[in-house]
């Protein structure tokens, strides 16, 4: 699950950066079972993860800050660093971590508003409309959806202006309906484990 836009990140060079944070597939839980064990799911390469409260603690700490050393994170799971890292290992093979990467403040680099845009596609047009989307760089993630529409992107532009032009790319394929994100209660999070 990559997340990534075309930005130019050149500005950062003197930037101050927020904590690095780990990407993690969604799992199901399975808690009839003593302690937490994650049920083997759609998308695991492994044949069963067994993710119990270690690994638990393990994603967690590293959500909070992936940058952690290893030393710090053996020391607060309570196991030693090359158990942890084994551990460690173990979960990004089972694509239970799919990533790593630092969170940057669109508004820092000039992209002071983030649009919600729900779109759906005009009859034959699926592919087209998927294509503009992808092509756009300043959608930073898109997901297919159920209901009325069929996607709905998240993008950050420097105005109104930009907004506009953005959606003047998808609107050739389909309808489209758009709102500002005025603020944002929850931030991105894991799952409880």
């Amino acid at each position: 699950m990559q997340r990534a836009s075309e930005v130019d990140f050149s500005s950062l060079h003197n930037a101050r950066y927020e904590p690095c944070h780990i990407w993690v597939s969604s799992m199901p839980i399975d808690k009839s079972i003593s302690g937490t064990k994650v049920n083997p799911g759609k998308g695991l390469r492994s044949q069963d993860p067994g993710l119990d409260r270690i690994d638990a603690a393990i994603l967690r700490e590293l959500c909070a800050d992936s940058r952690i050393p290893r030393a710090e994170l053996s020391r607060r799971v309570g196991l030693s660093a090359p158990s942890v890292a084994d551990r460690v290992r173990r979960l990004e093979d089972a694509g239970v971590i799919t990533g790593y990467g630092a969170r940057i403040d669109p508004a820092r680099l000039g992209y002071g508003l983030t649009i919600l845009i729900r779109a759906r596609p005009l009859p034959g047009e699926m592919s087209n409309m998927i294509e503009a989307i992808r092509q756009t760089p300043q959608i930073v993630a898109c997901d297919r959806v159920s209901g009325e529409d069929c996607f709905v992107a998240r993008a950050h532009v420097r105005d109104v202006a930009e907004m506009e032009s953005v959606i003047d790319r998808i609107v050739p394929f389909g309808a489209t309906n758009s709102s500002i994100v005025q603020s944002s209660p929850v931030e991105e999070r894991l799952v409880e484990l």
